[in-house]
């Protein structure tokens, strides 16, 4: 096994570790204006605040590489699975290049004992739920998982020609991305089949984004040739699901701890309130994350709280549900101090309710772009839409909607904004962890939905899409439709390829409202026109999202 030998001077440490201190500025949460919706534009930023010096302890830690072994102990003695223990000491603060201890060598050796560990642990989590003995959750969940996959996976091309084997690595991401994309409007880091649409700032930002693919891939390596059946994909979706709601739970009591509290200590209402804004802040906030997932001070906390509340629009309405939420567990305390987990169920509770303030906010969005002419069909100009009363809403370059799909040239009176594509793009996500971005809720999704639900053991595709498009639609498919879909099921033998190419393009023409015109690079995968797969890790947009008009 390779050891990495590290042969530090004293003399150059900064006093501060000498003396075991660590100075009370805090760490830098390096953050970068965003696009949130109902936001105001920001004239300058946040000052980034100037990260600590590492402790005595950590030094040594950094330097002896006994590191992960404090970790390991306390997440086992906590009831921590050894995925979400990896994930936080990579969401933790360490010192940057220029101010650590560590030679640039032994930074990569960390960033490989990091990426190692990572590994081990994912494994360990797959290992436990394929025997059944996982802790996160139970055969029950995995039984129900397995019927809400069911519908798409029957509508997906399987490994074999009979239907009756498993999927490959394409569609197999393309179901897991559907699932969280319909259930929570995630755009899961890994799984997009467009790629994602924000690069990771840091070597362990990346590590934690990589999470899923990952996942996946070890999965898909146990399958074999036979492909990934239901269960496997249920196991997927079970343990992703454990680590993003743990590394949640690992954020939050980042949020507890910087207010004084101990994991076993009450909070007063007015500091669990501030413990819940200082955790949802960091969360809505789009920060680089450069040095971490989470890691925070309380100083740089409340900075962020402060920002928040001035540039975004949804903030009132998340803290009205923060005071909610605490009163509501306040008054079922006869001391009126909440526990870490009050807090916790309330912070489960908030974020729901972030996610239907966010979906409101992009619904709002979609009706100032209706109200201009051709909104009513999902296609405006883009002269148009830049005059708008909350123009400063639409303010992406030109290069930038082109990159997504979002604008189309070919109208004489110049280019014309397609409104599905815009509003399902990656500037209009508002939440982000190292996960998942949270965006605009895809409406197209619902018609699919219905679709597969309709198509699982139907003998006729033609009859069965032409109904349920007509029940959706609430009148006659249109006769050029109908017989642009009659070409589409004798192209494929009788069937509905409802994820390919040319259906997508014909939902986008029978509902230019809520389904986006695919894109040609969007399937350049191994299935070919049968699923989206770009065949890339990133979106040529994740450079530079926010160009300003």
């Amino acid at each position: 096994m390779r050891m990495c030998v590290f042969v530090v001077s004293l003399f150059v440490l900064p006093l501060e570790l000498l003396a075991g201190e660590v100075p009370a500025n805090g760490q830098a949460l390096m953050q970068t204006s965003s696009k949130l919706r109902g936001s105001k534009a920001m004239v300058g930023g946040p000052q980034a605040v100037t990260p600590p010096s590492p402790s005595f302890r950590q030094s040594r830690e950094l330097i002896t590489g006994q590191r992960y072994s404090d970790d390991d102990e306390s997440c086992s003695a906590e009831g921590i699975t050894p995925g979400v223990c990896a994930l936080a000491s990579l969401g933790r603060w360490t010192p940057p290049a220029s101010t650590s201890v560590f030679s640039s060598g032994s930074a990569d050796c960390d960033k490989k004992e990091s990426a190692e560990r990572l590994e081990r642990a994912l494994m360990a989590e797959i290992d436990s739920a394929l025997a059944g003995n996982h802790t996160g959750f139970d055969t029950a969940r995995l039984q129900l998982l397995e019927q809400r996959l069911e519908p798409v996976f029957a509508t997906l091309p399987h490994e074999d020609d009979t239907g009756t084997g498993g999927l490959g690595l394409a569609p197999a991401r393309y179901l897991l991305h559907q699932h969280f994309l319909r259930k929570r409007a995630w755009y899961v880091r890994g799984l997009n089949p467009a790629g994602d649409g924000r690069k990771p700032p840091g070597a362990k930002e990346e590590l934690r984004s990589r999470v899923a693919g990952h996942l996946l891939e070890v999965l898909e390596s146990r399958a074999g040739n036979q492909g990934l059946n239901l269960k496997m994909l249920a196991i997927f979706v079970a343990t992703l699901e454990h680590l993003i709601e743990g590394d949640q739970r690992e954020r939050l009591k980042q949020a507890w701890f910087v207010h004084g509290l101990q994991p076993e200590g009450v909070a007063d209402a007015d500091t669990s309130r501030s413990v819940l804004g200082t955790f949802m802040a960091h969360h809505v906030y789009t920060s680089t994350k450069a040095d971490s997932g989470y890691a925070l001070t309380l100083e740089a906390g409340l900075e962020e709280v402060r920002t928040i509340s001035r540039i975004y629009g949804g903030w009132p309405n998340i803290d009205s549900f923060i005071q909610s939420e605490v009163a509501k567990r306040k008054a079922l305390r006869s001391s009126g101090h909440l526990t870490f987990g009050d807090v916790a169920e309330a912070a489960d509770d908030v974020m729901l309710k972030f996610e239907e303030v966010s979906g409101a906010m992009c619904r709002d969005m979609e009706k100032d772009i209706a109200s201009i002419e051709g909104g009513i069909n999902g296609r405006v100009r883009l002269a148009d839409l830049r005059k708008v009363e909350h123009a400063d809403l639409f303010r992406e370059s030109e290069d930038y909607l082109r990159k997504v799909g979002a604008l189309d040239d070919s109208a004489p009176d110049g280019p014309h904004l397609l409104m599905p594509n815009y509003m399902l793009g990656p500037s209009n996500c508002d939440g982000t962890t190292s996960f998942y971005d949270l965006c605009c809720p895809n409406e197209c999704e619902d018609h699919k939905t219905r679709l597969e639900r309709a198509l699982l053991g139907a003998k006729d595709h033609h009859e069965t899409v032409t109904s349920v498009v007509q029940q959706r639609l609430g009148a006659p498919v249109p006769a050029d439709l109908l017989k642009r879909l009659s070409s589409l099921v004798e192209a494929n033998k009788g069937q509905v390829l409802i994820h390919g190419r040319g259906f997508a393009d014909w939902l986008h023409a029978v509902f230019p409202r809520e389904c986006p015109k695919p894109r040609e690079a969007d399937f350049k995968g191994m299935a070919g026109d049968a699923v989206p797969d770009a065949n890339t890790d990133f979106q040529p947009s994740a450079e530079r999202l926010f160009d300003s008009f």
